[in-house]
């Protein structure tokens, strides 16, 4: 915990507290006029997913003074009840990254009545209590500069605010549970880089059309486990260098489209079946063609604590601390 005195210390502009053992802040914080930068989070490691999260501290409900902010991830709204604390974040003007966790669906409208007022924001995540709702649709005028949106929960659909991002370079959708439409509103983003989708979808077909993504450069689809058939037309995803996959246990094969995608230089898949790695070995596999282009081609396996990766161009290769031999007569170890 922080000591009380911490509060005298007027001319604080950075307070980091990543990592650390603090789940609270004292009352005394608020007296930091000129801090500019306020870190609170912690990581928690999900082994099944493979997948890293974050989690504030939790904050005192009045911060008015607090003005000079210009960061501040990631606030923990665990015991929250009232509306007041958006109230007082909504002060927040100079404001260009914030991290909320813990959001119930009640204080949703209030999330995003604040949000509005913060003209400077440039990053946003916003984590649901464990995989319950984000009820984020009421908000109408997001921040014209944000550039990086992280959302972790259940949405069944994109907020239509979000086709308003034309500067939004990177977005993650974590535990959401979108629908295939929801790809009309992403893949028409003209900025968008990187798209991370986490156990986002549930349907068994994902189509990428043509014209969609044309800046993407980073996809990530992982933990897609209903997905059994991924259709990417000529024409969309055009400059993608970085692709990730799995796990998809039902995925059989890759579009043969992904031949066409010659920039690309990387792509991993991740406990994928063993059938479908089959597929994509080099002089044996009938899927060959597809990948042949590509310089990296890996495939990686969790096997309790430990990783390791087939390189299908070049070696065998172990993603830990030593080197270890790869069967695809029996599995990916």
């Amino acid at each position: 915990m922080l000591p009380e005195f911490i509060g005298k210390l007027h001319n604080l502009q950075t307070l980091d507290l990543k990592r650390s053992l603090v789940r609270e802040l004292p009352v005394e914080t608020n007296k930091l006029h000129n801090l500019q930068y306020l870190a609170t989070y912690y990581t928690i490691y999900d082994r099944n997913s493979n997948f890293y999260s974050r989690r504030g501290a939790k904050m005192f409900n009045s911060f008015a003074n607090l003005e000079s902010l210009e960061k501040l991830f990631n606030v923990c709204l665990e015991t929250l009840e009232g509306d007041g604390f958006f109230i007082e974040l909504a002060r927040l003007k100079q404001l260009k990254k914030l991290g909320i966790s813990w959001l119930k669906p009640k204080h949703g409208a209030a999330l995003c009545t604040a949000i509005e007022q913060m003209n400077k924001l440039q990053s946003l995540a916003i984590s649901a209590k464990g995989e319950g709702f984000l009820e984020l649709q009421s908000m109408s005028c997001p921040p014209v500069f944000l550039r990086s949106l992280c959302l972790r929960g259940r949405l069944t659909k994109v907020p239509n605010w979000v086709s308003k991002l034309q500067n939004l370079a990177r977005i993650g959708l974590h535990w959401s549970r979108i629908s295939d439409d929801s790809l009309k509103i992403l893949g028409v983003l003209p900025n968008l880089l990187k798209f991370q989708l986490t156990n986002g979808y549930d349907g068994a077909r994902l189509h990428f059309r043509k014209g969609y993504f044309q800046r993407l450069k980073e996809l990530a689809l992982r933990m897609l486990n209903g997905l059994n058939r991924l259709t990417i037309e000529e024409g969309a995803v055009p400059c993608l260098e970085w692709l990730s996959i799995g796990p998809s246990p039902y995925l059989q094969e890759l579009p043969w489209t992904i031949s066409r995608l010659n920039g690309l230089k990387h792509l991993d898949f991740h406990n994928m079946p063993n059938s479908f790695a089959r597929r994509l070995v080099p002089s044996e596999g009938t899927d060959h063609w597809k990948v042949e282009h590509i310089p990296n081609v890996v495939f990686y396996c969790t096997n309790g604590s430990m990783q390791s990766a087939l390189v299908t161009r070049t070696s065998f290769k172990y993603t830990g601390q030593s080197l270890l031999s790869c069967d695809l007569n029996s599995s990916l170890i």
